[in-house]
């Protein structure tokens, strides 16, 4: 676990009739998080093995969500691990087999949602209860409806520092506040429900400016140079320009000034706009192994702020350098193209 995530407020507020949870370090914003308006991410499942595939070690699962069938994702541990919906010793995962399963990542762009057999973070009380009614409940079925998806990532985020919240929305106030007495008592007094009629919470904090430019293709560094950041299918490309950087200095270090800024603003981009699966950050070309060595590293520093499981692979002779993150939620620019209502 990172112990370098850097969280002083959680602001949590609409924005385009959506719900999203934004980071602050300061007064930086550091993430934003959209909130899910359904409890799938979490919920706890009786669902039946509809496919094995031997090959990638997984299965598919049918299960039952707001009245709705659905196959998910499911890596396949060993079958030690796998709680089964009968009473009967099984040694093998079978086709037909219902299981227990929490879903664990949801669907993104043509991915099915991710699941797994790992339920042992749910309270005792949910626990015992879900294995007291395994072997009466017709498959699939819900067993557990997960927290509301801002208490999950409150949750989350109290695993790495405490934090002060502000939201402008009673209930979500009232739900936090109920969260936090009876489970961090503490830091109860921390929650706050923004009311200022003067002034709203949008203005307060330039929501509109700060979505404005993390959906920007364009982001400027702070010595004139930029970035400009691609999403494609398979991979994000951030291409890496000194563009307006005219210092009184020699070539090679502005390069390398430019260079260090894009890849401290790219691992912030990274988190704002929830750019996930494999990204490639064009760097300035440089030969010098040194300079390339501290890119290497300081990125790999900068990347233990994120919570996400990220990993920096490797900066390619030709000055690619290779990242992945962790695929959790839709990307900002994908939750923004899309409808509807999350209140």
């Amino acid at each position: 676990m990172s112990t370098a995530v850097k969280l002083s407020k959680l602001l949590i507020t609409r924005y385009k009739n959506k719900l999203f949870a934004i980071s602050y370090d300061g007064n930086i914003a550091n993430e934003i998080e959209y909130i899910e308006n359904n409890s799938l991410l979490g919920s706890i499942h009786i669902g039946r093995v509809k496919k094995i595939s031997k090959n990638i070690n997984a299965a598919f699962v049918e299960i039952e969500y707001n009245k709705e069938r659905q196959t998910v994702y499911f890596d396949m541990p060993d079958v030690k691990y796998i709680i089964f919906a009968d009473d009967k010793e099984h040694n093998v995962l079978h086709e037909g087999d219902d299981i227990v399963i929490k879903i664990s990542k949801l669907p993104i762009k043509n991915k099915l949602a991710g699941s797994t057999a790992n339920i042992s973070d749910v309270s005792t009380e949910v626990l015992d209860n879900i294995k007291a009614r395994k072997n009466y409940i017709k498959s699939p079925s819900m067993l557990y409806v997960g927290e509301s998806d801002y208490i999950e990532i409150i949750k989350d985020r109290l695993k790495y520092t405490t934090f002060d919240i502000v939201t402008d929305i009673k209930e979500v106030y009232e739900k936090i506040l109920s969260f936090l007495k009876e489970n961090h008592s503490e830091l109860a007094d921390r929650v706050r429900l923004y009311e200022d009629p003067m002034i709203s919470i949008n203005k307060l904090y330039s929501i509109d400016t700060l979505f404005e430019s993390a959906l920007d293709k364009r982001v400027w560094l702070k010595d004139g140079g930029y970035l400009f950041i691609e999403p494609t299918e398979a991979l994000t490309v951030i291409d890496v320009n000194t563009g307006k950087n005219v210092q009184k200095k020699d070539a090679s270090a502005v390069k390398l000034k430019t260079n260090l800024e894009a890849i401290k603003e790219s691992a912030r981009q990274m988190r704002l706009r929830n750019i996930s699966g494999i990204i490639v950050i064009d760097l300035i070309n440089t030969s010098d192994k040194s300079e390339v060595d501290l890119l290497y590293h300081t990125m790999k520093d900068y990347l233990k702020e994120d919570r996400l499981n990220t990993v920096a692979i490797d900066i390619t002779k030709l000055c690619l350098f290779e990242i992945t993150r962790r695929k959790r939620k839709p990307s900002l620019l994908e939750v923004m193209r899309t409808g509807g209502d999350c209140s």
